[in-house]
Protein backbone atom coordinates (compact mmCIF):
# COMPACT_ATOMS: atom_id res chain seq x y z
CA UNK A 1 0.00 0.00 0.00
CA UNK A 2 1.22 3.47 -0.77
CA UNK A 3 1.67 6.05 1.93
CA UNK A 4 0.20 9.54 2.00
CA UNK A 5 0.86 12.53 4.22
CA UNK A 6 -2.01 14.56 5.63
CA UNK A 7 -1.80 17.64 7.83
CA UNK A 8 -3.77 17.77 11.08
CA UNK A 9 -5.24 21.07 12.27
CA UNK A 10 -6.40 21.09 15.90
CA UNK A 11 -7.05 24.86 16.06
CA UNK A 12 -10.73 24.34 16.98
CA UNK A 13 -9.45 22.84 20.25
CA UNK A 14 -6.90 25.50 21.15
CA UNK A 15 -7.11 27.13 24.58
CA UNK A 16 -8.44 30.30 22.91
CA UNK A 17 -11.13 28.58 20.81
CA UNK A 18 -12.25 25.79 23.16
CA UNK A 19 -11.01 26.47 26.72
CA UNK A 20 -9.11 24.92 28.36
CA UNK A 21 -8.00 23.33 25.05
CA UNK A 22 -7.75 19.65 24.14
CA UNK A 23 -4.88 17.54 22.86
CA UNK A 24 -5.90 14.55 20.75
CA UNK A 25 -4.51 11.20 19.66
CA UNK A 26 -5.32 10.41 16.03
CA UNK A 27 -5.02 7.05 14.27
CA UNK A 28 -4.13 3.56 15.33
CA UNK A 29 -6.38 1.26 17.33
CA UNK A 30 -6.17 3.00 20.67
CA UNK A 31 -4.56 5.88 22.52
CA UNK A 32 -0.80 5.46 22.42
CA UNK A 33 -0.79 3.07 19.44
CA UNK A 34 2.49 3.73 17.57
CA UNK A 35 0.51 3.84 14.30
CA UNK A 36 -1.18 7.01 15.57
CA UNK A 37 0.08 10.47 16.44
CA UNK A 38 -0.39 12.89 19.36
CA UNK A 39 -1.81 16.23 18.26
CA UNK A 40 -1.26 19.00 20.80
CA UNK A 41 -3.89 21.69 21.35
CA UNK A 42 -1.51 24.16 19.68
CA UNK A 43 -0.90 22.11 16.49
CA UNK A 44 -2.30 23.61 13.30
CA UNK A 45 -0.23 21.91 10.58
CA UNK A 46 1.07 18.59 11.97
CA UNK A 47 2.25 16.17 9.26
CA UNK A 48 0.97 12.58 9.65
CA UNK A 49 2.07 9.88 7.21
CA UNK A 50 -0.19 6.86 6.93
CA UNK A 51 -1.35 4.16 4.57
CA UNK A 52 -4.78 4.37 2.98
CA UNK A 53 -7.49 3.94 5.64
CA UNK A 54 -11.25 4.60 5.46
CA UNK A 55 -11.31 6.51 8.77
CA UNK A 56 -9.16 7.63 11.68
CA UNK A 57 -10.13 7.01 15.28
CA UNK A 58 -9.55 9.83 17.78
CA UNK A 59 -9.12 10.19 21.51
CA UNK A 60 -8.96 13.45 23.45
CA UNK A 61 -7.43 14.27 26.80
CA UNK A 62 -9.64 15.50 29.64
CA UNK A 63 -8.26 14.16 32.94
CA UNK A 64 -7.58 10.91 31.04
CA UNK A 65 -7.90 9.77 27.41
CA UNK A 66 -11.51 9.54 26.15
CA UNK A 67 -12.69 8.12 22.82
CA UNK A 68 -13.68 10.87 20.38
CA UNK A 69 -15.39 11.04 17.00
CA UNK A 70 -13.98 9.19 13.99
CA UNK A 71 -12.68 11.24 11.09
CA UNK A 72 -13.88 9.74 7.83
CA UNK A 73 -11.86 9.48 4.63
CA UNK A 74 -10.88 8.81 2.02
CA UNK A 75 -7.79 10.92 2.58
CA UNK A 76 -5.55 12.29 -0.15
CA UNK A 77 -1.89 13.23 -0.10
CA UNK A 78 -1.39 16.81 1.12
CA UNK A 79 -4.91 17.14 2.54
CA UNK A 80 -5.46 19.39 5.57
CA UNK A 81 -7.76 17.62 8.05
CA UNK A 82 -9.54 19.86 10.54
CA UNK A 83 -10.07 17.98 13.81
CA UNK A 84 -13.58 18.27 15.23
CA UNK A 85 -14.14 20.58 18.22
CA UNK A 86 -14.53 18.65 21.46
CA UNK A 87 -17.94 19.22 23.05
CA UNK A 88 -18.18 18.68 26.79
Amino acid sequence: MSQITIYLDNSLNSADNNPPGFSQWVGGNGHGDPLGIKVDKTDTNLAYTLTSVPFLQTWYYEYGWISGANITGPFVDGQVVQLIAIKK
